[in-house]
């Protein structure tokens, strides 16, 4: 979002954490987020003030700043020091006061809880192995209220548990699958067996067996005397 105000600061950090939020937007996906924030300067208008690194839905994900890029999505000093993610929400309900969601169909929506929640997750793994974070670098903007580092939101804790879920739970699925993947990217080890091919009573004879068995490929063989 290059016509952004966060993005024309020009102002960078080092990620020391991610924070989640929810867009508290129904029917709104990653994609939309675009053309709803990447404004241009009109009269009397400034470009918007607030800007997340990236918007998940169920389909995809999509990145609007550098992960590098001083964000405005929490309100507070987590701007310094956390990339911003924001699930989208799905559409067919409304809010009421506050993070009251209003006619929210829980099992019409698993499906697509399910998805987002996998895409959010999978996109955190990748931040967390890019800047060397674990799970317990991961906060969502209710938490970060509580640190005292965001401003007083309730996202995501009311929309999680609607499904079970947690930031616990979120950041347990996290740590499996970097656990996962680190697993699968360490190397195999092997077991290597020796072979005798030969015992000599004359030293001459085991040097002979020694020439023919590295001429037949053998680079490793070895004389041992006992």
């Amino acid at each position: 979002m290059t016509r952004n105000d966060c993005f024309t600061a020009g102002k960078k950090i080092t990620p020391k954490g991610i924070m989640v939020h929810s867009t508290a937007t129904p029917g709104v996906m990653a994609a939309d987020w675009f053309s709803r924030w990447n404004k241009s300067y009109k009269a009397g208008e400034t470009n918007r003030q607030v800007c997340v690194h990236a918007f998940v839905d169920d389909k995809e994900v999509w990145q609007y700043l550098p992960w590098n890029h001083r964000g405005w999505h929490c309100g507070g000093a987590g701007n310094n020091t956390h990339i911003g993610i924001e699930i989208c929400e799905p559409a067919g309900f409304s809010y009421g006061k506050g993070s009251t969601m209003v006619g929210y169909n829980v099992s019409k929506n698993e499906a697509y809880f399910r998805k987002a929640w996998q895409n959010a997750v999978e996109l955190c793994v990748m931040l967390c192995r890019e800047y060397d974070l674990t799970e317990k670098d991961i906060i969502c903007h209710s938490e970060g209220h509580k640190l005292g580092i965001a401003n007083n939101h309730a996202d995501v804790m009311h929309w999680f548990p609607k499904h079970g879920k947690s930031m616990n739970t979120f950041r347990a699925d996290v740590k499996k699958l970097l656990s996962t993947e680190n697993k699968a990217a360490e190397p195999v080890k092997k077991k290597y067996y020796r072979v005798q091919i030969g015992a000599y009573s004359d030293k001459a004879n085991a040097e002979a067996q020694l020439v023919k068995a590295k001429k037949a490929g053998f680079t490793d063989a070895f004389i041992k005397y006992d």
